[in-house]
């Protein structure tokens, strides 16, 4: 018989903690997969809930008040938390714009701004933005939404 073939223990424990230890790879890779798919999911809840929270991606919050409008009515934006550093902040909403400089806590009001796009819009959820020059670009440094209701 040949003893050089048959494994020894020492070689046993050697490849089972090898096999641990890639098994623990894999459990915090997918653990790590599955925060990535399903981190967009609060936004959603967010949104129908028609909160305003400090938002993760910026660090910021952006208000739209009231949160539903008439089409035609107008309505203010307000945001807070935004980095004084990288300027006054634009407010994007469909296909307008708005500008405001931060107080010194980095807030700002926009008032009056109409829920219009050419003659009115169409009942439906719109996109406000918040935009600042960051560098040599304008980027997204906040957002929410508003309710059109005919």
């Amino acid at each position: 018989m040949n003893w050089d073939s048959i494994p020894t223990i020492a070689d046993r424990g050697v490849r089972h903690a090898m096999g641990v230890s890639v098994q623990a790879i894999l459990i915090v890779a997918i653990a790590a997969l599955l925060l990535l798919v399903l981190s967009p999911v609060y936004k959603p809840a967010e949104i129908l809930s028609g909160t305003a929270a400090v938002d993760a991606r910026y660090g910021a919050t952006l208000r739209a008040d009231p949160s539903t409008v008439q089409a035609g009515d107008s309505f203010t934006v307000t945001g807070c938390g935004y980095d004084r550093a990288d300027g006054n902040v634009i407010v994007s909403f469909a296909g307008g714009s708005w500008g405001s400089a931060l107080d010194g806590d980095g807030c700002f009001s926009i008032a009056g701004i109409p829920a219009l796009s050419g003659d009115s819009l169409a009942a439906g959820r719109y996109e406000i933005r918040a935009l600042q020059r960051i560098g040599k670009r304008w980027r997204e440094t906040g957002d929410t939404v508003l309710t059109v209701v005919r």
